[in-house]
């Protein structure tokens, strides 16, 4: 029963992300630290979880025609999980998906149910499946297709064109590339590739950012280069924020937003422990991961602190960060819910707290400073919109050109397709010198 264990577990945490607001990413996390998985089960956990959620709209499709009763709750979300693996995990034999959700109802205390699960996935298992070409409308087609709702395609649509919005949309539905950060304060890229490739990883070395590495092999929290502080775990598009900020020995740094501290300890590492940063979050449960990363990374050049980012700050900085919190769009690879639980108005409602973040942490920069403003989204509201509005209102303040290898932009908005990363924002605010 240890497969029919795994996909309950899987069931719980869908309930729960689809019904309470949690986070998949970090649900699993839990269901594989409490040892309630078998290790040669986690992987399967993963895959259903989150293959489920970025198909979410495709399987209500392909189940549409099946559901004569009004089936809701966690029976459609375990009906849902059923298609999924016998749509996309071809090697899992269909009379073993369908006796498996079954009994997963049985367990769960309905038997009633459980005749309706077995004869709807029945059913579904001796139809041709559904054809996305019977969608006329060519917008909702897309919608269904990559599984996303359909004011994001149409929104995106406004902003993008219909061909980046079918690349963004595709692209959500795959894995992102795994990398990871090298501790530069502890070992060099070379010797760090050098490791990973004798334990077996595939390594290829980002053209941007030195310390940034492609891998692919087991996963990389099982090593010791992980456990031991000497590589971190960051996706590509947000190792640019140290990049472009480029920090120089001796200067400090204002993290405004800093939690859970990936861009705090790239900054960090970047400073090779020399000047000083500090690194503050409202939340301060959050403060505590950061600490926990700083000891296991060995960095000493910064000091963690509770601070509301819209209240004024007592000192100027060389530089300072804003990474705002945000819609989170551009991350909907790492977590699939993010799709379907953001509307426009939570967009409408981000873009004035954004706004007050910057314009309160411009005031801590010094003249000739720089301020560098970020989010993990592809939002124009929360990004240009944000930036140009504070240029108007800020004239000590003037956007600087990004350089990344040959190209010259001037604000980055990183679409998620165009290196398999996260969608990310960055834009460059220099201070101007009045002395």
């Amino acid at each position: 029963m240890k497969d029919n264990n795994v996909r309950l577990t899987a069931l719980n945490i869908l309930d729960k992300v689809l019904t309470e607001g949690g986070y998949s990413n970090l649900l699993i996390n839990e269901a594989i630290k409490s040892g309630d998985v078998e290790v040669q089960d986690r992987a399967l956990l993963t895959e259903i979880v989150y293959g489920t959620l970025q198909h979410k709209l495709t399987l209500e499709f392909y189940l549409e025609p099946f559901i004569k009763t009004n089936i809701k709750g966690w029976m459609r979300r375990l009906l849902m999980m059923s298609v999924y693996q016998a749509v996309y995990l071809t090697k899992i034999p269909d009379h073993a998906i369908i006796n498996e959700a079954v009994e997963i109802t049985k367990r769960r205390g309905s038997v009633a149910g459980a005749n309706a699960v077995n004869a709807i996935l029945r059913n579904f298992q001796r139809t041709p499946l559904r054809e996305f070409s019977e969608i006329k409308d060519e917008l909702k087609r897309i919608s269904v297709e990559t599984s996303t709702p359909l004011w994001l395609v149409k929104h995106w649509k406004t902003h993008f064109g219909l061909e980046v919005t079918k690349k963004i949309c595709d692209n959500l539905l795959e894995r992102p590339d795994t990398s990871i950060r090298v501790n530069t304060t502890r070992l060099t890229v070379e010797a760090a590739v050098n490791r990973l490739e004798a334990e077996g990883y595939t390594v290829k070395q980002s053209t941007i950012v030195p310390e940034c590495l492609f891998i692919e092999g087991p996963p990389i929290v099982q090593t010791r280069l992980f456990k031991d502080g000497l590589v971190s775990i960051q996706d590509a598009s947000s190792m640019l924020v140290a990049h472009i900020m480029d920090p120089q020995p001796g200067e400090t740094i204002l993290d405004t937003c800093s939690a859970p501290g990936g861009k705090t300890c790239h900054m960090a590492e970047r400073l090779n422990n020399t000047g000083h940063i500090d690194a503050f979050d409202i939340h301060e449960h959050k403060l505590e991961l950061i600490d926990f990363n700083l000891r296991k990374l060995r960095l000493t050049n910064v000091e963690v602190g509770l601070h509301d980012a819209r209240a004024p700050f007592d000192r100027q900085y060389d530089k300072v960060l804003v990474d705002a919190p945000c819609s989170g769009l551009g991350v909907a690879k790492r977590k699939p819910e993010i799709k379907y639980e953001k509307s426009q108005k939570d967009i409408d409602q981000l873009w004035p707290l954004q706004l007050d973040i910057l314009a309160n942490a411009a005031a801590s920069v010094k003249p000739g400073g720089l301020l560098i403003y970020s989010t993990c989204t592809i939002e124009q509201m929360e990004n240009e919109n944000v930036v140009y509005s504070f240029i108007k209102q800020n004239k000590d303040f003037a956007i600087e050109p990004i350089v990344l290898g040959d190209e010259t932009h001037k604000t980055l908005q990183i679409l998620p397709h165009d290196f398999n990363a996260d969608g990310f924002f960055i834009a460059k605010l220099r201070r101007k010198d009045v002395s």
